[in-house]
């Protein structure tokens, strides 16, 4: 199962993650440069990265179709389980957060952490080392899936939590800035790559090439941030945290498991349905923490919900795909 691969990822995400951490003790990683960065991933890398993972899908597709070879699974119906996988993480992520009695001011956070993995910078290397590449192709899909959701419902999620506390559902929707918050420009390059990707319409290279490259920008500079928020926090109020331990435990073992059995008899494709597995039990994603740092919620939270997370999945990574698989 190539378990070196999982560990060798979760390893570069803990060095850059620790640098983010050294660099903020030195003061090179302050408080305004920590705002700026997370505005400059926002609102231009992650926008880049939207266009260039659908682009990068279509040329997928294309090599497929023109040795045809096909992909085992239509792409109509890639797209179709991959809205599936988040309806059910979705579901089981209510049950999680408010079986558990989490605080209402966290309970959004908290949804959002546990729906949305770190199925991009961690996901697809474990994938494509387990799977090849028909495994990294329905891993894209579903990113394709996890790009349009994080910055439409992850948006309106996180960003409603600025609501006045009593306020009737109806309240909390009409209070909602949503021109500003789905008219961003993740959303908007979303939109854009959609389009390319359904029309097949060919981009030059130079441009193509540019938005690869400041797309590949993201995933660290997302880590040097998560490490940022995390320099003032001591080790213990980490460790030490119950409600988030408890978390991380049923987020990381339960909550794959209990996907497994919802999705086994659905799914039966021999190289699909292990796939969608493996991306159940990604730690949490670092957007978690942009997001967090941009609509005013507990930031610090988010970055040990991350942190946690991604230690704890060295251990509950290979053992939920040995009990699954």
């Amino acid at each position: 199962m190539h378990i070196g691969i999982i560990i060798q990822q979760m390893l570069k995400l803990f060095l850059i993650l620790c640098l983010g951490a050294i660099l903020a003790r030195i003061d090179l990683l302050d408080v305004h440069t920590k705002q700026k960065l997370t505005k400059l991933l926002l609102h231009v890398t992650t926008p880049l990265m939207m266009i260039d993972a659908f682009y990068q899908r279509m040329k997928t597709v294309e090599l497929q179709e023109q040795a045809d070879t096909g992909s085992g699974v239509s792409v109509g119906m890639l797209f179709l389980y991959s809205f599936l996988f988040y309806i059910i993480l979705i579901l089981l992520s209510a049950v999680l957060v408010f079986g558990t009695g989490t605080p209402k001011k966290d309970r959004r956070l908290y949804l959002f952490m546990t729906i949305f993995g770190n199925v991009g910078f961690m996901g697809f290397p474990v994938v494509e080392a387990v799977y090849g590449s028909e495994g990294l192709f329905y891993a894209a899909i579903l990113n394709s899936v996890f790009n349009i959701l994080v910055y439409t419902f992850g948006v309106v999620l996180m960003g409603g939590a600025s609501a006045k506390e009593g306020s009737s559902l109806s309240e909390t929707l009409r209070g909602i800035p949503w021109k500003k918050l789905l008219l961003t420009p993740a959303v908007l390059c979303t939109a854009v790559g959609v389009v390319i990707f359904v029309f097949r319409i060919p981009l030059p290279s130079v441009i193509s090439e540019t938005c690869g490259t400041l797309g590949d920008l993201t995933s660290p500079l997302a880590m040097l941030v998560v490490g940022a928020n995390l320099s003032g926090m001591k080790a213990s109020q980490m460790l030490t945290n119950m409600r988030m331990n408890i978390y991380v435990l049923l987020r990381q073992i339960a909550l794959p498991l209990l996907f497994w059995v919802i999705i086994r008899p659905v799914v039966h494709h021999e190289v699909l349905a292990p796939t969608l597995l493996l991306l159940s039990c990604m730690p949490v994603a670092n957007t978690t923490a942009l997001f967090a740092t941009e609509y005013g919620s507990d930031e610090q939270l988010a970055s040990q919900g991350i942190f946690l997370t991604t230690l704890f999945s060295l251990v509950s990574f290979p053992l939920i795909i040995w009990i699954c698989t």
